[in-house]
């Protein structure tokens, strides 16, 4: 995951962030494999339930 740095000293991510299923903690990695610091858990990206938001298209 890209991250950025603020004014904060601290990495943000840019992308959507990922919580672990277990804890809800923000987990570290990915793609495909994330790790939890909280429960030292590994997650697999197919594990996460990502919702995609959609918009209702304009009637013609």
């Amino acid at each position: 995951m890209t991250t950025t740095t603020l004014t904060t000293g601290r990495p943000m991510p840019l992308g959507p962030v990922k919580r672990c299923p277990r804890c809800a903690t923000v987990l570290d990695g990915g793609p495909v494999l994330f790790h939890c610091q909280s429960c030292k858990r590994a997650v697999y990206a197919a594990d996460l339930d990502n919702e995609i938001p959609t918009t209702l298209g304009r009637a013609a």
